[in-house]
């Protein structure tokens, strides 16, 4: 009986340590902020939401990364749903003259429940 009882105590311990770096599964927002010549005032702020980061894929899931998509998608002037930097792109045009676009980038998690979503509205300059 008392060893049933140690290996139960010892395979529960080992769960606890197993499922102790696994993903979190309550999402956390951040702000992130770039700068770009293209666009009105030089600031663009953009939301960052992510939840069940696991940690192969935790770097999209950072202001660093998403700072990055957000300056090549100023820097193509995205207008049609692309994939930019593993991120699905998504552009929805909200006014015109001048130009203010407001981009919806997503990424998922290839194996995992991963989801991360990157929020922002761009008014670009003229010409």
């Amino acid at each position: 009986m008392r060893r049933i009882s140690l290996i139960l105590t010892g395979a529960v311990i080992c769960a606890v340590f197993a499922l102790g770096g696994t993903a979190s599964a309550q999402g956390t927002t951040s702000t992130c902020t770039t700068q770009s010549s293209k666009v009105v005032g030089g600031t663009v702020k953009g939301s960052l939401y992510s939840r069940y980061v696991n940690s192969a894929q935790k770097e999209y899931a950072t202001c660093g990364y998403a700072k990055k998509a957000m300056n090549k998608v100023i820097a193509m002037g995205l207008e049609k749903p692309k994939i930019v930097l593993a991120y699905r792109c998504t552009p929805t045009v909200a006014m015109s003259n001048p130009n203010k676009v407001e981009y919806k980038c997503v990424f998922k998690g290839a194996d995992s429940a991963m989801y991360v979503r990157l929020t922002f509205t761009v008014t670009y300059k003229h010409g």
